[in-house]
């Protein structure tokens, strides 16, 4: 099955990958190939967005924005930090895990990509009525066929999508699995980072809030 858009503006990254971006989990409802048909003269300064995509349409699960540094360099996503709080005389304590900060819904994604629609006007209009909010969490982005299209995935798979700024137009998709199940890059070397900074956190906690008196061995058990 394929579809296909013939669209009259300007259509590179410049003018629709602004933003952070976004880290999507969902599960795969289905894909197809679609085409753009551009029809008029781009700008020779931007650089163009390609024309023949794997339009993947999920059933959103959680997202969270894209963290960056000062020099374009990906960090692990914004974590409250944990805390650790004293209860009780024997200064027990109960641990509050860290959170992710940075988590969006299907209405903030779509208020950043095309405010408040699930695909920019003459993107796909077709596609709107079976998209969010008209069925609720249903998302659709698009992966250059060159690049995606030997990717092998099934309805029902459970998938992360990182998207190129705030757009639907993708960077990298990985199938959920057990080895990237925690990583919320999709890539093991966030992955490694993310957790290296949980563990930082909880060791520098650990060690500022030891507790000044023994505890009975019971109370542990």
């Amino acid at each position: 099955m394929s579809s296909s858009t013939n669209f009259s503006s300007t259509f590179t990254k410049e003018r629709w990958c602004k933003g952070d971006g976004f880290i999507i989990e969902g599960v795969l409802v289905k894909h197809n190939i679609h085409t753009v048909f551009v029809n008029c003269k781009q700008p020779l300064t931007e650089t163009p967005l390609p024309t023949r995509f794997v339009a993947i349409v999920l059933e959103f699960d959680n997202g969270i924005k894209r963290n960056w540094n000062e020099h374009g360099i990906e960090l692990p996503p914004k974590m409250t930090r944990s805390t650790a709080i004293t209860k009780g005389y024997l200064n027990k304590f109960d641990r509050v895990q860290a959170t992710i900060v940075d988590k969006v819904d299907c209405d903030q994604i779509c208020a950043a990509i095309a405010n408040g629609k699930p695909l920019p006007e003459n993107f796909h209009d077709e596609a709107i009525p079976s998209l969010h909010p008209k069925k609720k969490n249903h998302l659709e982005f698009w992966a250059d066929v060159d690049k995606f299209s030997h990717k092998i995935f099934k309805q029902g798979d459970e998938i992360r999508i990182k998207t190129m700024g705030n757009s639907i137009f993708v960077e990298s998709i990985v199938k959920m699995d057990q080895n990237n199940m925690a990583n919320l890059a999709g890539d093991s070397q966030l992955g490694d980072s993310f957790s290296k900074n949980i563990m930082k956190r909880y060791d520098e906690i650990n060690t500022s809030n030891q507790p000044e008196e023994e505890e009975d061995d019971d109370e542990w058990k």
